[in-house]
């Protein structure tokens, strides 16, 4: 298999909301916006993210009301505490302090205005996979 792009999809009650959170405080560009949806991804790669308007008849019928629970979406950072400290001061509210595990992750977390959660992570000796 030749995978040649990565989407993920979330639905929300606001899909615009979570998209301009994205663009305004993580570097994305909005790519595509549709009624009931808005597309975004980072110029520099990784996976282009859709945010659809919950009960969307575009959405598969056993999807259509229904959102992910338990998912987060982690931003591997170079400098969590210069990220955590930009957010913050542009009036991002931290979801949980910086932490770090034993395995050599240090991350944080936020929420999008639709709870989505975002965990920035930073790997202390470098990432074990």
């Amino acid at each position: 298999m030749h995978v040649v792009a990565t989407t993920v999809t979330f639905t929300v009650t606001d899909p615009l909301a979570s998209a301009s959170f994205f663009v305004q405080h993580f570097g994305y560009q909005q790519v595509l916006s549709f009624e009931g949806g808005s597309a975004i991804e980072r110029p520099d790669g990784g996976p282009t993210l859709f945010f659809m308007q919950f009960g969307s008849s575009v959405l598969e019928q056993s999807l259509r009301y229904s959102s992910a629970q338990g998912v987060s979406l982690a931003l591997t950072v170079q400098d969590l505490d210069l990220e955590v400290s930009r957010l913050t001061a542009n009036g991002v509210r931290l979801s949980s302090e910086i932490e770090q595990d034993d395995w050599g992750e240090r991350h944080a977390k936020v929420l999008d205005p639709n709870g989505l959660i975002i965990q920035l992570v930073q790997w202390i000796s470098g990432r074990p996979y």
